[in-house]
């Protein structure tokens, strides 16, 4: 017996049929919003990387606390108990005033074949040694010392050689005046000798040194103080000439210096000052002018 077919039913939908049912999207998009977005946050979980712009505040602040803690922190002071090492502060240079150099002399000279000379004139060299001797100040062996040295020195033109000599009378300690040799020794290796007009071939000169200690002027030992050789002078070791007269500064402003040219500054005078001339030595003039002695370019006082 043939089974018997279900009549065709055919539905047709009305105008609201295709409408969506809110209730339903409702709970999918709370469902979401837990899952996604409410969940993450409660339980710490970091689902995707921050944005760079999260991190910079935390990266500027960071950068900002160091560099102003910086310039608050003090130096740590190295320890100093066993094994450490302490730099030593260093020691300023002494001044240059503690060293007087006295008046050199020409004690003798030699011609080309070593030949004695009865009279040897002048010879230009003071400005080259003088300057030499008093940086003997910053010298090891003369700092803290105080007391005279006769100090001789052997000039030889054509080798272009000077030898330093001791000389009698010194009231230094003896252990000392080797030491101030040695250093006298490098202060004159390179000495110009090719600037030195000169007459003969080898000199012997001599000097007298006053040493004092910082802060304490050494006095400059006086012209014809006992130096221990009695063997009367061959020449002068400087081309200073006597002269005599006055003179006006012609300038707004002369310089009085203790040496020509280069000489510590002892005085300004002015204008119209009167001065007595007492010495010369080429373009400079050894003038008096109340209770100061130094030098003054000639052309400053209208020479």
């Amino acid at each position: 017996m043939a089974k018997a077919e279900r009549p065709l039913q055919i539905d047709i939908p009305g105008p609201t049929d295709g409408r969506p049912i809110w209730s339903r999207v409702g709970l999918v998009a709370a469902a979401g919003f837990v899952i996604g977005i409410a969940w993450p946050r409660l339980a710490g979980v970091h689902v995707g990387p921050h944005a760079p712009s999260d991190s910079r505040p935390t990266a500027e602040a960071s950068v900002s606390a160091s560099a102003s803690a910086a310039p608050s922190q003090a130096p740590t002071a190295a320890p100093t108990g066993a094994g450490s090492v302490v730099a030593p502060t260093p020691a300023e240079n002494p001044p240059s005033d503690t060293v007087a150099v006295g008046t050199g002399k020409i004690q003798r000279c030699f011609d080309k074949k070593g030949k004695k000379q009865e009279s040897c004139g002048e010879l230009q060299i003071d400005q080259l040694v003088v300057p030499k001797l008093k940086e003997l100040s910053k010298c090891p062996a003369a700092i803290g010392l105080e007391g005279k040295l006769n100090i001789g020195f052997e000039v030889h033109f054509e080798k272009k050689e000077v030898h330093v000599t001791k000389g009698k009378k010194n009231s230094l300690p003896s252990s000392t005046v080797q030491g101030i040799l040695q250093c006298a020794a490098k202060e004159m290796a390179n000495l110009p000798l090719e600037e030195v007009p000169h007459k003969h071939t080898r000199y012997t000169l001599a000097y007298q040194l006053t040493f004092a200690k910082a802060g304490k002027p050494a006095e400059e030992p006086k012209p014809g103080a006992n130096d221990g050789d009695d063997e009367k002078p061959a020449g002068q070791t400087t081309s200073e000439t006597g002269v005599t007269g006055s003179a006006v500064v012609a300038w707004d402003t002369a310089l009085l210096r203790k040496d020509p040219k280069d000489g510590d500054v002892v005085a300004r005078l002015v204008r119209g000052t009167k001065v007595k001339l007492v010495g010369r030595q080429n373009d400079w003039y050894k003038v008096e002018s109340g209770n100061k002695t130094g030098w003054v370019y000639r052309g400053s006082i209208g020479l």
